[in-house]
């Protein structure tokens, strides 16, 4: 299947952080989620962060396990 390339620019990392509605997380690992593609974790506060894991591999090398 052929992708549509996006028409608007990419979110910048770091420039739209969200809030957690309803229960607060115990710390501050509970905000990173794994990636199911490249094994990464991410901020899942951070937009740029969520959408870059929404793109086909590679993923940022920086968010691989270290």
């Amino acid at each position: 299947m052929t992708k549509i390339a996006s028409m608007t620019p990419p979110v910048p990392r770091g420039k739209i952080i969200g809030k957690r509605v309803g229960e607060q997380p115990t710390d501050e690992a509970d905000h990173f989620f794994k990636c199911e593609m490249c094994g990464g974790y991410f901020d899942a506060r951070d937009l740029g962060a969520v959408l870059d894991h929404d793109e086909p591999l590679p993923h940022p090398a920086g968010d691989r396990a270290q």
